[in-house]
């Protein structure tokens, strides 16, 4: 029984280790997946049917809503906060505050001339 434990929490490790370099969307695919899977372990448990088929259906449907939901949340990024899209603009630099005053003197001779 020991060593069981010891495969399970190995295998734990490296699935949350293996999330790190991962993008939102494929972040939420997999945890839907992981969730899904649990809960159709779950329901096949107590229906008294095949406990593989039932992860494996709960797997396939939370992946897809797990994906699902991530291009939802991207869309609504997207549309509250369109700032963010617009990275192309230039910006103009401001002139430092030791060239104003030797603007202004250079106005004002032009003006009494």
């Amino acid at each position: 029984m020991r060593s069981t434990n010891v495969i399970v929490m190995s295998a734990i490790a490296l699935g949350l280790g293996g999330c790190a370099n991962m993008t939102t969307t494929e972040q939420r695919t997999v945890s839907g997946a992981a969730i899904g899977a649990l809960g159709g372990t779950a329901i096949a448990a107590i229906a008294e049917h095949n406990l593989a088929t039932g992860a494996a259906i709960g797997a396939g449907v939370g992946a897809a809503a797990g994906y699902l939901y991530s291009l939802n949340r991207d869309r609504q990024h997207v549309a509250y906060h369109p700032t963010n899209r617009h990275s192309h603009v230039a910006h103009t630099k401001k002139p430092s505050t030791a060239e104003k005053p030797i603007q202004v003197a250079d106005q004002r001779l032009a003006s009494s001339q």
